[in-house]
């Protein structure tokens, strides 16, 4: 869920780095709200209690032993991206909706749901991998086709 709070004056952001079966992460974070959680090549950083306790449950869930997260994210974005978001925090761990549906929901067009989540900041905990094309094909994904199959399968073996 997103911290509707937007107001607050900013506060240090800590990084950190994640390990995880798919490869490392840069997980940013102000006091208990996600920023990011990148992608990187860096492999060694600092951890500190937060940031560990997202590594564990980021582990358990590609352990199968995890199919939500409730961490409170506060991602950079424009208002549209973020209402795109929003729409795929709604899709349920195991499912697929499509780009086309998306735009349906918020009158906008199935390319510029695809445009914000090639922006998405949160990866995994802003699941956009489970937003495919309207004919069951995957389409593009950040981290690559390869990795949103690995996800999509991770999620429906595990269910």
């Amino acid at each position: 869920m997103f911290n509707k709070n937007l107001n607050v004056k900013q506060n240090y952001i800590i990084t950190s780095i994640i390990k995880t079966k798919i490869g490392n992460f840069l997980l940013e974070f102000e006091k208990d709200n996600i920023l990011k959680f990148l992608p990187t090549k860096r492999k060694a950083f600092l951890i500190n209690g937060f940031a560990k306790n997202i590594e564990n449950h980021v582990n358990n869930y590609f352990s199968g032993k995890e199919n939500s997260f409730s961490f409170r994210l506060k991602p950079n974005g424009t208002n549209f991206q973020r209402k795109v978001w929003l729409e795929a925090l709604k899709i349920k761990y195991g499912e697929t909706c499509s780009y086309f549906d998306i735009a349906n929901k918020i009158s906008t067009s199935p390319r510029a749901v695809g445009n914000a989540c090639a922006k998405n900041p949160c990866l995994l905990f802003i699941p956009c991998h489970r937003i495919i094309n309207k004919n069951n094909v995957l389409g593009n994904y950040q981290m690559g086709i390869n990795i949103k199959k690995i996800l999509l399968n991770l999620e429906k073996e595990a269910r």
